[in-house]
């Protein structure tokens, strides 16, 4: 089984018959038989293709999302130390102040525990990638071309938003970085230095912190004999460096290396939408080209997210070139 095939399946079925949800069911009915998708283009007939609140399309459209989650970075640090995920559009209170609490002998009046808490509304931010591919590729119906095109979609919808979230500067129309307004820390070369620094700069809760850093970078780490232990399990999708869990990843800048106090950032994901044009002209490496005269298909791709972070949640080195193993790193 394919993560997210259900809707790939929904999409290419409506791709091949020129958006015509009749003659996607027979399509669906030749190359796959009866399945899910299917009863969601039937849907379609009805419903003249509006989808959005039908529960069926808006779970196959999260078991997408579940797939582009394998690659998505806020998605992977969430799965290490949780963000403070809220729903988009809704005001919610976020503490930016931890309450303390006391002892209290008996017979003694007992205080107010300190905190502090601010109203937020998030509004996420559309972004949008284009994946251009020849309608051979649609019509291919083998097990490899579902799960090529799947996986290729999953992994361009994640890379629209994981790109920006530790993008310096901030990418104009996304939400602002997270390393806009974080302490920035210049890294030396000392692995061991730089680490010392970093989390002596970083003001959040260490217990909560991930490590994000570029694939590269941890490749590099873990190819250093002198870091055998601080960079054991670490490689190109990240591990554990220095005690601390870390996601790596090729969207993330290779000169960064960001500690993050994941319950200090506030994150809503408003999901996934997958179009297709077939006459568009489009630009590709700066040249025009017209989808419906080169037989192509372009499948257009949209996320709806928006994270926040409080301040000192996150700090970061800059600069990052550990490409030789300094002889203080053990």
């Amino acid at each position: 089984m394919i993560v997210g095939n259900t809707y790939v399946k929904f999409i290419r079925c409506l791709a091949k018959a020129g958006g015509d949800p009749l003659a996607a069911a027979e399509i669906h009915r030749r190359d796959y038989g009866d399945g899910p998708a299917l009863g969601l283009i039937q849907k379609a007939i009805i419903t003249s293709g509006d989808l959005g609140s039908d529960a069926a399309y808006r779970a196959a459209v999260s078991d997408f999302v579940l797939g582009v989650q394998t690659y998505d970075v806020m998605a992977r640090i969430n799965a290490l130390s949780p963000l403070h995920t809220v729903p988009v559009r809704t005001r919610v209170l976020v503490e930016d102040e931890e309450p303390v609490a006391q002892w209290i002998g008996e017979g003694e009046v007992k205080t107010a525990s300190g905190a502090s808490f601010a109203e937020l509304t998030i509004k996420p931010e559309k972004a949008a990638g284009l994946i251009v591919v020849t309608k051979e590729v649609i019509h291919l119906t083998t097990d490899a071309a579902e799960k090529s095109l799947t996986r290729s979609l999953q992994r361009a919808v994640a890379k629209i938003t994981s790109a920006a979230a530790f993008a310096s500067p901030s990418v104009a129309g996304a939400p602002a970085s997270l390393l806009d307004g974080a302490v920035e820390v210049a890294a030396t070369g000392d692995v061991q230095a730089d680490m010392t620094a970093l989390v002596a700069a970083f003001t959040g809760d260490i217990e909560r912190a991930v490590l994000v850093m570029s694939s590269n970078t941890a490749m590099s780490l873990a190819l250093q004999v002198a870091m055998v232990g601080g960079a054991g399990t670490l490689g190109v999708k990240g591990g554990v460096f220095c005690g601390l869990p870390t996601v790596a990843s090729a969207d993330v800048p290779d000169g960064i290396v960001a500690l993050v106090d994941a319950g200090q950032i506030t994150y809503g994901d408003d999901g996934a939408r997958l179009d297709t044009a077939t006459q568009a002209t489009v630009t590709i490496d700066g040249v025009q080209r017209s989808l419906w005269q080169e037989n192509l298909i372009g499948f257009l791709a949209e996320r709806y997210v928006a994270w926040q972070a409080v301040p000192g949640a996150v700090a970061y080195l800059s600069g990052v070139a550990w490409t030789s193993a300094p002889g203080s790193a053990q």
